[in-house]
């Protein structure tokens, strides 16, 4: 090759290595925005992960808090008001999410979340929550910059919402999936399903231990009925081998059946003539209490053993519905049991018809399901702060979500995170505060203020009206809910604030004429344990 030719060659090389370097600082930055974009969107997601399994039971499966249903006690985290383009606004609601999620806050049931203050999520973790609330995920630890914050804030995070609902319902989902086969209206108490088993229900069993399914008409939104299960078909599996002539079924939970209940193991049906019974206790009963009544005593029999919470006891005597027993049997303790704890006879057997409808007795082998008939459940309809409504058919059911806990308050117990005071007590309730005409009372978080007063019991007079004007002080959303005639709330003819959900920054009115004497309790529904007081009525 000539010399010319090699300075072409080499030109030619020069040029194409110029446009490449070129290229690549003209296409790297738009690179490195698409690996930045991706390992936020990644970060969310986690974060939605995280907040599924941690912390839905409080703040609602979506995240919206009291706007998705009443009673839970956690913070509105999905909304937009929490995401921001501007630096300042931005930085403010990452290190106010941040370290309440580090140290939780004091006399709420907001826990400390951080390992360092024995919770179980490391600093990262929190980071991902942080991101998930607010769009920007934060440097592990350090401040906000502007180029941390995304063009478009609301749409990560609501990519992180939507991921964190698709684990709450993954979770949740039955095996196999249940829908309605028929559709219901707001009062139906029946559910007519394609797969009724496996739900769990015992009617004998205390009401509060019911469990709660969901009736979602769409999952991907935060409207959904809660209800509780009454009764369906119950399940268990054979513990031991059942011959052809076998009236004895020993199983896994025998005590979900009751006489007269029709089950199927393989292809053979049954006639349920005994089994373990269950009730619940009339009374409270104390540790030392040696007689405790029960609302059915039904087929308990002296010598059996029944059990109610983690305690066994023995039944020495059965009088009517009364029975004299021997606490803390089999190495458990004797303990304080209240009205309504759920009492189930100890016991692995069931007494059974062979061969019912037509079907041949054969041997079943260990492990074999046995199934009550039936594709029916009894429900109670709007529970836990939902509403009531009509459903199609085909409508998926869900295992119900957790309950928030009732208890202990942070820092009520042991010394306070991250050197937060701890809660105040109470303040002692002073003389009720006589009201008339037009009262002005603030909404905080969570309490009603009327001049100072907290909660406050108020005094009025009979036939005079009465003006409440609300003001939300706080960044919850509230109402006001007074007693109606009856004194009682709930009962029908109470009287709500219009509106009946007042957001932070918003104002409301509450209008009566009270007709008789009496004490008529006031609250407001979105926090109904805390914002809570009377107003006594007299002549």
């Amino acid at each position: 090759m000539n010399t010319s030719k090699q300075v072409n060659v080499m030109i030619g090389l020069l040029f194409v290595g110029a446009l490449a370097t070129l290229l690549y600082f003209v296409w790297d930055p738009s690179r490195q925005d698409e690996a930045q974009a991706r390992q936020l969107r990644e970060n969310v997601d986690f974060g939605g992960a995280l907040f599924a399994l941690n912390c839905s039971s409080c703040h609602g499966l979506t995240g919206k808090g009291l706007t998705e249903r009443g009673g839970l006690p956690g913070a509105i985290l999905n909304d937009e008001s929490r995401r921001s383009t501007a630096l300042g606004e931005v930085s403010s609601n990452v290190s106010r999410f941040r370290d309440t999620i580090h140290c939780g806050r004091v006399g709420t049931l907001m826990p400390a979340w951080s390992q360092s203050q024995g919770g179980s999520l490391n600093d990262y973790q929190i980071e991902q929550l942080v991101a998930l609330i607010t769009g920007v995920m934060p440097p592990q630890g350090g401040s906000v910059s502007q180029g941390d914050i995304p063009s478009d804030p609301n749409v990560v995070s609501e990519s992180g919402w939507e991921y964190s609902l698709e684990q709450v319902n993954h979770r949740a989902e039955f095996q196999p999936p249940k829908h309605l086969q028929q559709a219901v209206t707001a009062s139906d108490a029946r559910l007519v399903l394609d797969d009724a088993t496996d739900l769990k229900a015992e009617p004998r069993a205390s009401a509060s231990e019911r469990p709660l399914a969901r009736i979602d008409d769409n999952p991907n939104d935060s409207v959904y009925e809660l209800v509780r299960l009454i009764d369906a078909p119950a399940g268990s599996i054979l513990k031991s081998e059942a011959g052809a002539s076998d009236i004895e079924l020993t199983l896994e939970q025998p005590s979900v059946f009751q006489a007269g209940d029709l089950i199927t193991v393989d292809s053979e049906v049954m006639e349920v003539v005994s089994a373990p019974w269950v009730t619940t206790l009339a009374t409270d009963v104390t540790a030392d209490a040696t007689t405790i009544t029960v609302v059915d005593a039904g087929s308990l029999a002296a010598g059996a053993t029944i059990k109610i919470g983690s305690e066994k006891l023995k039944i020495n005597s059965v009088n009517g519905d009364s029975l004299s027993v021997e606490r803390g049997v089999e190495d458990t303790t004797a303990v304080d049991h209240s009205k309504d704890s759920t009492v189930t006879e100890q016991g692995d057997a069931i007494q059974v018809k062979r061969a019912q409808q037509g079907t041949a007795a054969g041997k079943h082998n260990v492990k074999a399901e046995v199934v009550e008939q039936g594709n029916e459940a009894t429900v109670e309809r709007g529970a836990e702060g939902t509403k009531a409504a009509e459903h199609s058919a085909g409508t998926e059911l869900f295992q119900g979500p957790i309950l928030p806990p009732t208890g202990p308050l942070t820092g009520e117990v042991g010394t306070p995170p991250c050197g937060q005071k701890s809660a105040q007590p109470a303040a002692t309730p002073g003389p009720p505060a006589p009201i008339t005409g037009t009262v002005a009372i603030s909404l905080n978080d969570n309490f009603f203020d009327l001049n100072g007063q907290q909660d406050p019991t108020m005094a009025a007079k009979v036939g005079d009206p009465i003006t409440i004007q609300l003001t939300n002080k706080g960044s919850q959303p509230h109402n006001m809910r007074f007693a109606g005639a009856d004194t009682q709330l709930d009962s029908g003819d109470d009287i709500v604030s219009s509106p009946d959900l007042i957001p932070g920054g918003a104002t409301g009115t509450l209008s009566f004429t009270v007709a008789q004497p009496g004490t008529y309790p006031y609250r407001c529904d979105f926090h109904p344990d805390q914002m809570k007081g009377e107003i006594t009525v007299t002549q």
